[in-house]
């Protein structure tokens, strides 16, 4: 495809607005159940956990079959269908009154998800060969961008708006994505082994869990995604605890905090490529994830709002050179025509850790305090480092 670069501009930019729109609840979720009458905080860190943890569940149910879909009938047309219906369900939750009916819409919009790997998967099929580690790592960089903005965006427009105003900002946002892809999205030719590819998603993803390699770098974006979005259903009401009554924009601070550690993760994603030229691959990946670990320890023994949030950002450089690394890594260990198809297993498996940080965080917070969610967080990523460690000692002493 001669207009590939445009392409990927264009699809990471609309990755950029769906992933604001998805995750940009994060920064004010918590407050607005207080509106609606969750005014125990014990209480809220768990509907906000059970909220937040929702909707990647049910992407990661569903993203399998949006990507056959979207092999059967392009990823164009299914990619606009994906975010009008977000954007209708995002609509709906700003006039939602209970948490019973925000579940049901955070459940649909992940049953009607997927838009991350089928821009994977453009990514990976327009891109020429000795161009796709640039590719992957301006896709990743559009990511984190959807992570940072989101809930920096939601915490402004609800401090200014109130808190059901968010939700309708993020449907706009998601039209004026579904309409990026109608009109600057060029159509992706389908491969000629599109059928073989597509035919059983179960055997794919077989496939690849009897590669050892896969399966430890698989777990260690599982066990990130655990950790960095298990503080999500907490994080406002900590930092609520933590000022007192000194400060009123605490959703407007929760989203600085974030679009901070996420500014910081995504200058690391950009130097990880240097980095790796000058230190082992496998190295780095093993030190950044239990530096990672110690980080969130500081975090919780932090007293200061600017302490906190010093270390989200010394968290979010740790964050942003394991990523492409793991990515890196798992491309290297499949063959070249399975890697656009791996990416979408990875994602899947990738949000699994999505609903298990933010389910558990919720319900650790609500029994046991805020404490175990930065504790059991620090001790996901030290397993995580010291799994891929064994693993990699286990295939060298093959």
């Amino acid at each position: 495809m001669k207009n590939w670069k445009s392409a990927v501009y264009v699809v990471s930019a609309i990755q950029i607005g769906a992933g604001m729109a998805i995750i940009g609840v994060m920064a004010f979720l918590p407050l607005f159940l207080s509106q609606i009458g969750i005014t125990d905080s014990g209480e809220a860190a768990f509907w906000s956990g059970i909220l937040t943890a929702v909707t990647p569940l049910t992407l990661a149910i569903s993203s399998p079959f949006w990507s056959l879909e979207a092999k059967k009938r392009g990823a164009k047309p299914v990619m606009v269908m994906i975010l009008l219906v977000v954007a209708v369900s995002a609509t709906l939750c700003s006039f939602t009154n209970s948490p019973w009916q925000l579940l049901v819409l955070r459940t649909a919009q992940g049953l009607a998800g997927g838009f991350i790997p089928i821009g994977l998967s453009i990514v990976t099929e327009i891109t020429p060969e000795e161009k796709t580690s640039w590719a992957m790592g301006f896709f990743q960089a559009a990511l984190v961008a959807g992570t940072m903005l989101g809930p920096l965006a939601g915490g402004i427009v609800a401090d200014i708006f109130g808190y059901r105003a968010p939700f309708l900002f993020f449907a706009l946002l998601l039209v004026l994505c579904a309409l990026a892809t109608k009109f600057f999205l060029p159509e992706v030719n389908k491969t000629s082994d599109e059928k073989e590819d597509g035919s059983s998603m179960f055997s794919q993803i077989a496939y690849f869990i009897k590669i050892p390699e896969f399966r430890v770098l698989a777990a260690i974006q599982f066990l990130c995604n655990f950790g960095i979005t298990g503080m999500g259903p907490i994080f406002p009401l900590y930092l609520e605890k933590m000022v007192g009554g000194e400060a009123t924009a605490i959703a407007s601070l929760v989203g600085f905090l974030i679009f901070l550690s996420g500014g910081a993760d995504a200058l690391a994603s950009l130097s990880a490529g240097t980095i790796t030229q000058r230190f082992d691959m496998k190295k780095v990946l093993f030190v950044s994830t239990i530096f990672v670990g110690f980080t969130f320890i500081f975090q919780y023994l932090m007293t200061t709002v600017w302490g906190l949030g010093a270390f989200r950002v010394v968290t979010g450089l740790g964050i942003g050179i394991i990523m492409p690394i793991t990515n890196t890594l798992i491309a290297k260990s499949v063959p070249s025509e399975k890697r656009s198809i791996v990416f979408g297993v990875v994602a899947s498996i990738s949000m699994l850790g999505n609903v298990a940080g933010p389910a558990t965080s919720g319900v650790l917070a609500m029994y046991m305090g805020y404490a175990s969610v930065f504790w059991l967080t620090a001790f996901a990523f030290f397993l995580g480092g010291i799994l891929f460690f064994i693993t990699d000692r286990r295939k060298k002493a093959a």
